[in-house]
């Protein structure tokens, strides 16, 4: 009988083993690639299952987007047509001459203020006054060229800073012949027409410079803030028609512009929209609905929202009846959000999608795949 010596037989276990190893990956390769590469299950319900999962289909055809979209909105002051009334100078209020609510007219006086700052710039105009007139009286003979310019230039500099401080042309001619004792005391003025949305105005309330005083706003056209969901396509609401809704009332509205940063308290993108207001309903602060009716611009495969879901990959798929009974999944690329409906790619013209139910075939689908990895 042949011996068989030890190293032989070492010799042919490395051998076994190398082939092991050489023969594993091709192996897992093949398991692989059969997961890999098998189709989604098909799915087969009756018509009593479908009846009772509420299911629907609809065959895919072009057509242009149209759709609704709503958002909450406040109506806000129209910057291009406010006005905010503010002391250029520390002030007391000694009389005011209208109240929260008004309507102003230009020019309308709004209040009789106190500052002792307005009054030495007063006696300043006066002395320069003064000075001006000597020095245009006798230019050319006791008064020299420099002291008729310097003259000029002290009368402009004081007439400058009372004009800083909110005097008209028409004050600062009456600022020569001023009592003493009303010196210090000057008007505000309304430099537009409007409604008087805030005031400070309270008799003896003291004001220090760059205060504001009081708000003036022309209503007749005023801004709308729509805010929408932070990752809402904002550029499909450029050939939007628009609507503003308060209550039972209806206003046409215009896009001014699109949100291009994100309120950092509510996470919502800002729609500015401008509205004509003729008759004053609409008031700064009110809270209104914008209406977005939206059409895309060329035709599209349009789908209900609800009929896109995610696979286990985290990419949209929808279900396609295949047959009467028969469906299953197919990944689909999503191009635009209208709203309620999303345009889609990757399917073709005439194929037939799920429409409602896409939440039971999910729960299908998932128990399928799963009888089929555990068989």
């Amino acid at each position: 009988m042949k011996s068989v010596s030890y190293m032989d037989t070492m010799s042919m276990i490395g051998a076994l083993c190398v082939c092991f190893l050489l023969l594993l990956p091709l192996s897992l390769k093949a398991q692989e690639s059969e997961h890999k590469h098998e189709p989604n299950p098909e799915i087969e319900l009756t018509p009593a299952q479908q009846l009772t999962a509420g299911i629907e289909s609809q065959a895919l055809a072009l057509s242009k987007g149209k759709t609704l979209l709503m958002a909450p909105a406040e109506v806000v002051s129209n910057d291009l047509t406010t006005e905010l009334v503010s002391v250029a100078v520390a002030s007391q209020v000694k009389s005011r001459y209208v109240s929260l609510g008004e309507e102003v007219a230009p020019q309308q006086k709004l209040a009789t203020l106190y500052s002792y700052e307005v009054a030495k710039a007063q006696i300043r105009y006066r002395l320069a006054e003064d000075e001006w007139q000597r020095v245009t009286l006798l230019q050319g003979e006791a008064v020299s060229d420099k002291e008729f310019l310097l003259g000029k230039a002290e009368r402009q500099a004081a007439a400058s800073q009372l004009r800083e401080y909110g005097f008209s042309e028409k004050d600062i001619e009456k600022t020569r012949l001023k009592a003493p004792h009303l010196l210090g005391l000057y008007s505000v003025y309304a430099q537009i027409g409007g409604s008087i949305l805030a005031e400070e105005l309270t008799i003896g309330r003291r004001f220090f410079s760059g205060d504001v005083i009081a708000k003036v706003s022309n209503e007749e056209q005023v801004w709308v803030a729509a805010r929408f969901p932070q990752n809402t396509d904002l550029t499909i609401l450029k050939n939007a028609s628009i609507r503003i809704k308060l209550e039972d009332k209806t206003f046409t509205a215009q896009l001014l512009q699109t949100g291009h940063s994100i309120d950092p308290i509510t996470r919502t993108a800002i729609v500015q929209l401008v509205v004509d207001n003729p008759s004053h309903d609409l008031h700064a602060g009110m809270f209104v609905m914008s209406e977005f009716a939206v059409t895309s611009t060329k035709p599209q495969l349009l789908i209900p929202k609800d009929a896109v879901s995610q696979n286990s990959d985290g990419d949209w798929q929808v279900f396609i009846e295949s047959k009467p009974n028969h469906f299953f999944a197919k990944e689909v690329g999503v191009n635009m959000d209208y709203g309620d409906k999303v345009a889609i790619t990757g399917i073709r013209i005439g194929e037939k999608i799920v429409t409602q139910g896409v939440f039971f075939l999910n729960a299908q689908a998932k128990k399928s795949s799963f009888d089929v990895h555990n068989h």
